[in-house]
Formats: structure tokens, C-alpha cells, sequence
């Protein structure tokens, strides 16, 4: 009889009856899920459950909050520390690898103190890192050493990079860690020196690319390297298409705007009253569109800000001005105040 109980890629529990839920296996002597298998081997998504509810912490434990820089305006949405705030939260934002190099993190780490202070969140401390970098990994686990905790959770919302923390912390080497949302079911478990560390399934957020887009599609519009921000310089009035999935047309002031995307995303100058016609057609003019859509406007005041595009990545503009967006029907946007000068 197997000792496999749970599936080695993401913690769900092992079963052989219900090939529609998580965890089904054909034999329990698998390390993998059915599921986890075919993403591991051939790149197919089959649908992960999104675990509703958020895990019980004990007193005594670290929980590192862990953020994408491409979530950052959802950083201190979940206030886990009212479900146990005799625990002790770190937020780790992961990913400032894909910042451009440059990027003034003091200044950075200075305005999310600033957030966080306003919202009156508690925290031990606020750590810029790469998941990637083993200096970070190092620095983290030293860190950990001196908060002298024996239990670790890295919670956060689906694709933060959690799964490849607990990689780097715990040496572990069958854990998935992919840009799939929903990966991790139930927790994964290691030890790291005299500590127990805990990699919890991603908190469920929604409007995100996975929401209208497959897996084989939404992969590739996430970046996992650094950004080179994309400037441009247009006319009132003008847009920009991004894929099949965003137009955009910009007014007043606000018509220099950088662009923070993958560079796989392709970008297209147009007139606003293009974007609708283009759409209707979008067959025709795309290689990546989505059946319904919606349409926002953000008015800019002085400054700069940012509007995010989900977990797709952000825009940077200066108003005042009027920004009109057209993008899929549900998909997350919202308009902050930039965290970083370009």
C-alpha cells in the first residue's frame, strides 16, 4: 500500500473515485495528481478547486504575507491578522526582480509603509525580495532564525510566487510552482531547521487573467522577467490596443502613458473611435480576445498614477487628464497613485 497520501505538486489529498475533483489518481502509488501531471508533463491545465476558506493559524507562528509587485494594489486586502492577531505578519513582496532595473526601492518600500500606516495594518516588518535570489533566500532564513517561531505560513493571493519560496526555504523539489492560479490545494509541509514551514493554497482573488483566459494563453501575458517599461507619446484622443483584450484612449494631460507589460504583449497604436469596430471583429484583427466586454473611465487628477491590469501588469500616467478603458467583462482594474517614479 502507498505511503502517498497527498499529491507531492499540490498537497491535495490522493483519491481514485471522482475523477472531477482534486486529487484523482489512477493508482495511489502516483506522487502526482492527475492533474498536477499533465501541467508538470505536458503543459494542460486541468481545473484546480479554489479552496474558499482561510486556514486556521496558531498562536505561535510567522505569517508572510506574500505579495506579487504586480498585485500591489491588492497588498493589504486580506485582513488575515483579525483571524489570529496574536500571530506574528511579515509582508514579503516577491517578484522586484521584474521591476526595472533602477527602480528606487527605498522610495518604493517608503510609500507601502505609508499605505499600511493609513489602513492601520499591523505587521513585524515589510521585505522587498526575489523569491530567484538565493542572497534574498538567505537573508529570509536568517530572519526567520531570529524571529525563533516553530511555525511559517506563506499566505497570499494565487501566483504571488508563494510555491517558490517554500522551494528555496525548504529545499523541496516536487512542489509545483508554475503560473497556474489555483495550483496549491491544501497545504505543502517542510521542515527548515527547527521550523515547520507551510505553503497554503493561494487566497482566491477574483478578476484575474485566469477568469477569461485558458491556461495555455494567460501563461505567457504574465511576466517572469524583468519589465522594460514601454513609453509612449500620443494625441488626444488616440488609444492603444493591447492584444485583442484592452483599449485604451487617453485625454488631456494624460497622454504620455509607460506601459509595464510582458513583452510578449503586443501593443498597437489606433484612434478611440477604432476600438469598438476592431473589437467587433476581433477574430479577424487579434490572436487573443475574449467573448464579452466592458468599458470604465478613470479620471486623473495631478500626478502620477497607476492603473493595474489584473496580474497582466500596470500602466504608469500623469493627469490630470480622462482615461477610457475597454477590457473584458469582470477582469480586475483599479487606479492608485503610482509606488514608484519612472
Amino acid at each position: 500500500m502507498s505511503t502517498t497520501t497527498r499529491c507531492e505538486g499540490c498537497g491535495a489529498i490522493l483519491q481514485t473515485t471522482d475523477r472531477e475533483r482534486a486529487g484523482y489518481v489512477i493508482d495511489l502509488n502516483h506522487t502526482y495528481c492527475q492533474a498536477c501531471y499533465r501541467l508538470l508533463h505536458y503543459g494542460e491545465s486541468i481545473k484546480h478547486f479554489h479552496p474558499e476558506d482561510l486556514p486556521s493559524l496558531p498562536e505561535h507562528a510567522v505569517i508572510l504575507m506574500v505579495s506579487s509587485v504586480l498585485h500591489l494594489d491588492l497588498l493589504f486586502s486580506y485582513p488575515v491578522y483579525r483571524y489570529q492577531p496574536d500571530a506574528k505578519y511579515v509582508y514579503i513582496i516577491n517578484q522586484i526582480d521584474l521591476l526595472p532595473k533602477g527602480t528606487d526601492l527605498t522610495h518604493l518600500l517608503s510609500r507601502i509603509k505609508n499605505h499600511a500606516k493609513n489602513m492601520h495594518i499591523p505587521y513585524e516588518d515589510l521585505i522587498l525580495m526575489s523569491a530567484k535570489n538565493p542572497y534574498d533566500i538567505e537573508h529570509l532564513k536568517e530572519y526567520l532564525r531570529i524571529l525563533k517561531e516553530p511555525y511559517v505560513y506563506l499566505l497570499g493571493v494565487q501566483n504571488s510566487g508563494k510555491t517558490t519560496l517554500f522551494k528555496a526555504l525548504t529545499k523541496d523539489d516536487k512542489a509545483l510552482a508554475m503560473k497556474k492560479a489555483g495550483l496549491t490545494q491544501e497545504a505543502l509541509h517542510r521542515p527548515f531547521e527547527n521550523m515547520e514551514i507551510y505553503d497554503m493554497p493561494g487566497l482566491y482573488q477574483e478578476g484575474y487573467l485566469h477568469h477569461v483566459l485558458p491556461y495555455g494563453i494567460y501563461k505567457d501575458l504574465i511576466p517572469d522577467q524583468e519589465i522594460k517599461p514601454r513609453i509612449y507619446q500620443l494625441k488626444d484622443g488616440q488609444a492603444l490596443m493591447l492584444e485583442g483584450l484592452f483599449g485604451l484612449s487617453f485625454h488631456g494631460n494624460a497622454i504620455n502613458p509607460i506601459l509595464y507589460l510582458d513583452s510578449k504583449v503586443n501593443i498597437h497604436k489606433t484612434q478611440e473611435a477604432r476600438i469598438k469596430p476592431l473589437l467587433l471583429e476581433k477574430e479577424k484583427h487579434f490572436k487573443i480576445f475574449v467573448d464579452r466586454y466592458e468599458d470604465k473611465a478613470f479620471k486623473i487628477s495631478e500626478g502620477l498614477h497607476q492603473i493595474t491590469f489584473a496580474d497582466m501588469g500596470f500602466m504608469h500616467i500623469k493627469g490630470p487628464g480622462l482615461i477610457k478603458v475597454t477590457y473584458p467583462k469582470g477582469l480586475h482594474l483599479s487606479l492608485s497613485e503610482a509606488l514608484f517614479n519612472d
